[in-house]
């Protein structure tokens, strides 16, 4: 397994001590271990890097699973581009580019099927959401940070 390629732009500080924004960048081959470790480095940065906690954390660790592991599934390049900001406004934005050309669908799946609620999972926790080229996004609501 290759490693990730990953930048961090911290949130800068002002002469008050005032967040302005947070930016992580990966990219990596698609691999079935990446959603899992892309989870793990997003909830790590909300939490340290930011200070959000709890729920908020929780919905957009499984927004960044279900798209990377739409990109990892459907990938059409030996690699995917990840990235996840979030601004003092109290929002997180996720944003996944697998240079694939497919539209993304909504499918209602039967209750035996294993696969395709991803999207179903994202349009209902998302505030917003979307594919722009071959980038799939979305936008969490957040609470804005204790003390930013």
């Amino acid at each position: 397994m290759t490693p990730l390629t990953q930048s961090a732009h911290p949130a800068q500080h002002t002469g008050v001590g005032i967040r302005d924004a947070l930016h992580l960048s990966l990219s990596f081959r698609p691999d079935a271990q990446r959603p899992q470790q892309t989870r793990r480095i997003v909830g790590a940065v909300l939490r340290q890097g930011v200070g959000l906690g709890g729920d908020e954390v929780e919905t957009v660790q499984l927004l960044v699973s279900e798209l990377v592991t739409n990109a990892v599934v459907h990938a059409r390049s030996e690699r995917v581009r990840f990235s996840v900001s979030y601004d003092l406004a109290g929002e997180v934005r996720i944003e996944v580019d697998d240079h694939s050309p497919a539209r993304i669908q909504l499918r209602r799946p039967g209750p035996e099927e294993e696969n395709g609620r991803g999207m179903l999972l994202v349009a209902a926790l998302a505030r917003a959401w979307g594919r722009r080229g071959t980038c799939t996004w979305c936008t969490v609501a957040v609470q804005e940070v204790a003390g930013a």
